[in-house]
Formats: C-alpha cells, sequence, structure tokens
C-alpha cells in the first residue's frame, strides 16, 4: 500500500466531525491503516472517550489526501463536513 506524500505547503483541512474523540480516533485510524495520514486535534491532551465542551472532534486530513480520505469515510459511511464549512 503506497503512503502518501505530502508538499510541504499542504495544508490540513477538516472533513470530518464527531461526538467524541475516540469516534474520531477511530476513522483517523481506519484512514491511517490504508496510507493517509490523519490528525485529531487534542486527541492527546484529553481523555478520549469525554465530549468535547465547545463542539464536535474533528477529524483532519492533508489537503492532497482529501479526495482519498472522504472516499474511505463514505465507503464507511461515516458523516462527512460539507466543504463549505471547513
Amino acid at each position: 500500500m503506497a503512503r502518501t506524500t505530502n508538499r510541504p505547503d499542504d495544508s490540513l483541512v477538516t472533513i470530518a466531525t464527531f461526538e467524541t474523540e475516540f469516534e474520531a480516533g477511530l476513522a483517523r485510524g481506519a484512514l491511517e491503516s490504508i496510507g493517509v495520514r490523519a490528525l485529531v486535534p487534542g486527541e492527546a491532551l484529553s481523555n478520549s472517550s469525554r465530549v468535547r465542551a465547545f463542539g464536535r472532534a474533528e477529524l483532519q486530513v492533508f489537503e492532497s489526501d482529501r479526495d482519498r480520505a472522504l472516499t474511505e469515510l463514505r465507503r464507511m459511511q461515516i458523516r462527512i463536513v460539507d466543504p463549505a464549512s471547513d
């Protein structure tokens, strides 16, 4: 499985939101298993099972991985953030 090589100017984009950081972490793991680097901001700093006080947990990927990540999340039937809300 090929790993994605990101450009130095590649920015992070939010592609999905979740009720908990735990759920976002599961989606992050699924993306990483197919070679897409993903990030859940704040995941390492808090209890992963709690509900975020100020909104939902976000899942971010590099812009160059967006299409591939969205395809995988749709395959897994995970709700997707409307691109207009990025």
